[in-house]
């Protein structure tokens, strides 16, 4: 009887809270409204008015009460009252007259009433996590057998090697879907998407000769294609050959990665209807189709990396590594070495990750512990035949490195930037003076919060000009600290809000869009002279609209909230934030190491010029892989 009192009195209380919690998101979230409709911005992504519909089904669930959690109940609390101000924050600074209508104070009632909700929400997460943990320990008792790591689980089954699985049949199948769906942007942009990065890359190719600006690999693979367009059609259109030989085979290289992301998944024992939708978005989702027909760097790297990720999940989840054979090593090799070799400063976040994978294999036993060996000459051996095939490449077609200190500079001339724009009154002689030294006698640099190419452009790279700025960013900081953090943020925005359009806008004003692919209209008459072959055909108008609303700055996209959401580079990033702290609160160490070298290139973007939807699709796609991983009850068993 008691018990039962008991047990009524927390459901009423329980209640209670719920109203509460109810009614004090409802306040924050008619306040916003009205106050944004007052500023002119009644309407966002959507995504705002989503999270908030997930918050409420979370307090309908009892969510709030949740107690199965591998964290405490402040470190929860902390982690929602982080996600809730960032975005809070974020809504603050990309509202146009937000900052006159609303002070720091409610501000602070607009966090503190929707954290809640966000509590609710990742007590959901973080239970259906434990729910999948459980689910693998329940299923491995009862299987008993040889065991391997799971995903989010415990130790489950492992598929015999003589199981029959048909990985050449699932490949093919999944390339030949995956090629097809391309055939459709390719068909619609034929020969190829001439995104701005080609125009310099072109340059040196017909015009001024190689550098190692843009990665080398990717500018003589254009070259090698223009070379076969002309022997495959002689004199006449030999460019627009040329381009298409370009785009099949990238659209080949794409199409291959993610049929081999597709059979690993599968071997993984990840549900094949997740495996089947993966084929589908790779195939006619449109920005991966996009990506696969646009002359850009950026696409070959990002499914480098995504299958790079794959190999590292691979290599943690092994039965303590015994099948690692050559061939395995080989592979790994292979595709390291690509991965350098596709993005210059991709050297820097995977330094990062063969440290954390040294430190992680070293303290294994037995086999563990040889695999160590085994992968620390693999990582020898790829650092080595990177730096070969890289001064061999720069060699051979006589390659200058036209490297720019200004380009490592972004994050300092933003920040000097902000402070001359906000606070130049302020500013004494000797801080005329060194900025003088560095953007020219009575000159400032230009500011705009999004993107810090136009701050960092008249940098030049003169040693007494860098001495000049190191000391001026050190002197403004201690004085502006505030104002450097704000800089940084602000041009960092399309990483952590989930509603920043900075990046569809305020970048380039020639290419705007979510993907950036069209070029200044100034420089049409360059590019018919450095490819005078190359003319588009406009021939399916009604396929290159469709394509627009997902590419252009009027995208159709933003008016949907499902869509809008999965489309942002901070839902990714968060994705990447939230997985990285399931594997630390169930303790599963070994799998933070897939995650570790999207973890380090995200940590280079931050310091970037600006962001932009192809800079972060390598991170996009690793994280993708990742959580269809994490969803793994039954690693390495037969598919589902």
């Amino acid at each position: 009887m008691d018990k039962h009192l008991t047990e009524m009195k927390d459901r009423d209380s329980a209640s209670v809270i719920n109203l509460a919690v109810l009614a004090a998101a409802a306040w924050a979230v008619c306040r916003i409204v009205m106050v944004c409709h007052a500023c002119g911005m009644p309407y966002t992504f959507g995504i705002f008015y989503l999270a908030v519909l997930f918050g409420v089904y979370g307090v309908y669930k009892k969510a709030l009460f949740m107690k199965e959690a591998f964290f405490s109940v402040w470190v929860r609390a902390v982690l929602a009252l982080f996600f809730t101000a960032s975005q809070v924050y974020g809504m603050y600074v990309s509202v146009p007259g937000m900052d006159g209508c609303v002070g720091g104070l409610e501000l602070c009632g607009w966090v503190l009433c929707l954290t809640p909700l966000a509590y609710g929400v990742q007590n959901m997460l973080f239970a259906w996590v434990l729910s999948r943990r459980k689910g693998a320990g329940e299923k491995a008792e009862a299987c008993g057998g040889h065991m391997a790591w799971s995903g989010f689980g415990r130790r489950s089954r492992v598929a015999p090697k003589d199981s029959g699985f048909p990985v050449w049949r699932y490949f093919f199948a999944a390339y030949g879907v995956i090629l097809c769906g391309f055939l459709i942007p390719f068909a619609a942009y034929y020969p190829a998407i001439m995104a701005y990065d080609v125009i310099p890359q072109l340059d040196q190719i017909k015009v001024s000769g190689y550098t190692t600006h843009h990665p080398l690999i990717h500018t003589l693979m254009l070259s090698v294609s223009l070379k076969i367009g002309e022997i495959l059609s002689g004199v006449r259109n030999a460019d627009r050959a040329g381009l298409a030989v370009y785009t099949i085979v990238q659209m080949m290289i794409v199409a291959g990665c993610f049929a081999y992301v597709y059979v690993f998944l599968r071997k993984k024992g990840v549900h094949r209807l997740l495996c089947y939708f993966f084929v589908l978005s790779a195939a006619f989702y449109p920005t991966h189709g996009m990506l696969a027909v646009s002359i850009t760097k950026d696409t070959v790297y990002g499914v480098l990396v995504m299958v790079f990720t794959v190999f590292v999940w691979d290599m943690v989840t092994r039965d303590g590594n015994k099948d690692a054979d050559v061939k395995w090593l080989s592979a790994y090799l292979v595709v390291t070495v690509f991965l350098l070799l596709f993005r210059n400063n991709s050297i820097y976040a995977w330094l990062c990750y063969a440290a954390a994978a040294s430190a992680v294999l070293y303290r294994g036993k037995g086999n563990d512990r040889k695999f160590f060996w085994k992968t620390a000459a693999v990582h020898v051996s790829a650092l080595v035949l990177y730096a070969l095939v890289s001064t061999g490449m720069a060699a051979a077609v006589h390659a200058s490195n036209t490297t720019y200190a200004r380009e490592m500079l972004s994050v300092p001339a933003q920040q000097i930037a902000r402070v001359a724009a906000y606070h130049g009154e302020d500013l004494d002689g000797l801080d005329r003076e060194r900025i003088s030294a560095v953007w020219g006698e009575g000159n400032v640099p230009e500011y705009v919060p999004a993107i810090a190419d136009r701050s960092k452009r008249d940098i030049p790279n003169d040693r007494e000009a860098l001495r000049a700025l190191a000391k001026e960013w050190v002197s403004l900081g201690v004085r502006y600290p505030g104002e450097y953090m704000r800089a940084f943020l602000l041009k960092n925005k399309g990483m952590w809000y989930l509603e920043d359009s900075t990046y569809l806008y305020d970048i380039y004003s020639y290419a705007k869009g979510y993907l950036q692919i069209t070029y200044p209209s100034d420089q049409q008459e360059y590019i018919k002279a450095l490819v005078p072959g190359y003319e588009r055909h406009q021939k399916l108008q009604f396929l290159q609209a469709f394509y627009r609303y997902f590419a252009g700055g009027d995208a159709l996209w933003k008016y949907l909230p499902p869509l809008s959401l999965v489309m942002q580079p901070a839902f990714y990033c968060w994705l990447l934030f939230y997985y990285c702290v399931c594997c630390i609160g169930l303790r599963r160490w070994k799998l933070l190491l897939p995650a570790v070298y999207a973890l380090a290139l995200t940590g280079t973007l931050l310091l970037a010029p600006c962001v932009l939807v192809r800079y972060l699709y390598p991170v996009m796609l690793a994280v993708a892989a990742l959580v269809l991983l994490g969803t793994t009850a039954v690693d390495g068993g037969q598919p589902e």
